[in-house]
C-alpha cells in the first residue's frame, strides 16, 4: 500500500533531487542537437546498447522495486517493465526550457494490465495502478509546489479522460492509450501545449526531468509494458 502515494512520492522525491540538488543533468541549451520533422532533438533513447540504463536514476516507491530490463520486441529494441506488487519509477533529470517549445516523443506498448476489484478510475488511491505511465515534472522553488503531468495508459477508462491526482492538484493525468493492442504506439506531445489545457494557465516552469512507470502495488497484482524511442527536445516555431 502507497503511504503517500506514488505520484505524490514522485514529486516529493524526483522534485527535491533535481531542484534542491545539484545541478548535474544534461542541459538544453549547451547540448549537441539534430533536426528532425520539423523538430530539434536533443536526446534520443533507443536503448541499443547494454549499458542504455544507466543514464536513468530509480526511485522505488514501494516495498518492491519494478523490475525494468532491456529487452528486444517486434524487432525493437526497448526496456520491459514488470511490476509484481511494486512500484518504482526511472527517470531522467533534465533541462527544458520553457521559454522554447518542448516535446516528449516515446513508442510503448502494454502487456498485462494490474487486476482491479472496483471499476478502474484514475480518482481511487487504493488501486492507482497503470500499466504504463510517462511523466513530465517541472521545476519549482518549493518541492511542495512542484508540478507534473503524467500520461497514462489506462485499460477501460476512454482516451483523452483528464483527472487531478488523487494525491495533489499538482499532478495532472491524461489517457493517452486504453485496453489492449497488438501494436506499438507512438506518442508525441506539446509540453506546454498539454499543461495550458491541463492546468488552465501558462507555465512559467521548466522541465526538470521525465519519468516512466509500470506498477501494481496498490492491486498487489502483476503488471507488464514495453518502452522505447524516448526523445525530447524543442518543436520549431513556424513563422507566420
Amino acid at each position: 500500500m502507497k503511504r503517500l502515494g506514488i505520484i505524490f512520492m514522485i514529486v516529493l522525491m524526483v522534485a527535491v533531487g533535481i531542484v534542491f540538488g545539484a545541478r548535474l543533468y544534461y542541459h538544453a541549451e549547451t547540448g549537441s542537437s539534430e533536426k528532425t520533422g520539423g523538430a530539434i532533438i536533443l536526446k534520443e533513447f533507443t536503448f541499443e546498447e547494454k549499458n542504455s540504463l544507466k543514464e536513468w536514476d530509480e526511485k522505488v516507491l514501494s516495498g518492491k522495486k519494478t523490475v525494468y530490463s532491456l529487452e528486444n520486441l517486434d524487432g525493437k529494441n526497448c526496456v520491459k517493465g514488470v511490476s509484481e506488487n511494486s512500484a518504482s519509477t526511472l527517470y531522467f533529470r533534465q533541462c527544458l526550457s520553457c521559454d522554447k517549445d518542448p516535446f516528449l516523443r516515446w513508442k510503448w506498448k502494454a502487456e498485462k494490465f494490474p487486476e482491479r476489484t472496483k471499476k478502474e478510475t484514475l480518482s481511487d488511491k487504493k488501486e492507482f495502478d497503470f500499466v504504463a505511465q510517462v511523466y513530465v515534472v517541472f521545476s519549482a522553488k518549493f518541492f511542495l509546489n512542484a508540478k507534473a503531468i503524467q500520461y497514462v495508459w489506462a485499460e477501460n477508462l476512454p482516451v483523452g479522460t483528464v483527472s487531478s491526482s488523487p494525491y495533489t492538484k499538482n499532478v495532472k493525468l491524461l489517457v493517452l492509450e486504453s485496453g489492449i493492442s497488438e501494436d506499438w504506439k507512438e506518442e508525441q506531445r506539446d509540453i506546454k501545449a498539454d499543461f495550458r489545457e491541463l492546468f488552465g494557465e501558462e507555465t512559467e516552469k521548466d522541465v526538470d526531468a521525465i519519468s516512466f512507470m509500470t506498477d501494481a502495488d496498490s492491486t498487489s497484482s502483476i503488471a507488464g509494458a514495453y518502452y522505447t524511442d524516448i526523445a525530447f527536445g524543442f518543436l520549431e516555431k513556424k513563422e507566420i
